[in-house]
């Protein structure tokens, strides 16, 4: 269970990041006005909202672990983009790609611990939840401290570690299913 939880942990440092800090960045990296530093907010849930509603066709196409690994990747390109950004229209495309990258990952990660026969689905859904919201609530602070001392830009550096991490877990997440062969629950129902 420990790897779906950092899948998770990633997801949610990610979102983290894009959510609370990107007006901030914005501001004290670009002085940009409001408008233009609001976008990084907008476009950061938009994609996400946009990436959730259409991942489910590319999950039963592809696999949860395919996906979850374009994801990530999109993640950090995007992270990769706000720390470095020369001006403030590439960093809002990084915003954008964050978003988008963490879209369905915890998803996946819930869907991968549900699944899971070692114990009750819920018990696994129940840690994996709790696991991940603690970071979900500490990860605000912690870049913070970190932009503090460090920099707004090198804070958004502090996801890339987990995101790797991340990656080379996704082997925890279901594979591709074989063609015509069903869902797993559907199988299990078929087979009594």
């Amino acid at each position: 269970l420990m790897p779906l939880c950092v899948i998770g942990i990633a997801a949610f440092l990610v979102e983290g990041a894009g959510i609370d800090w990107s007006a901030i960045y914005m501001r004290d990296v670009f002085s940009v006005e409001p408008f233009i530093g609001g976008l990084g907010l907008t476009l950061f849930t938009f994609c996400m909202a946009l990436a959730r509603l259409f991942v489910d066709p590319l999950v039963d196409r592809f696999g949860a672990r395919a996906v979850a690994t374009m994801l990530l990747v999109l993640s950090a390109t995007g992270i990769c983009a706000v720390w470095g950004a020369p001006h403030a229209y590439v960093a809002l495309t990084g915003f954008a790609l964050m978003g988008a990258g963490c879209s369905a990952v915890y998803p996946l990660a819930v869907s991968a611990a549900a699944q899971r026969t070692d114990r009750a689905a819920y018990l696994n859904v129940a840690a994996l939840g709790q696991m991940t919201f603690v970071v979900f609530f500490l990860a605000p602070p912690l870049l913070g401290f970190i932009a503090e001392h460090a920099g707004i830009r090198t804070s958004y550096l502090v996801c890339l570690p987990l995101i790797i991490y991340a990656l080379l877990s996704v082997k925890a997440l279901a594979p591709r299913r074989a063609a015509g062969g069903g869902s797993a629950t559907a199988v299990r129902s078929v087979n009594g």
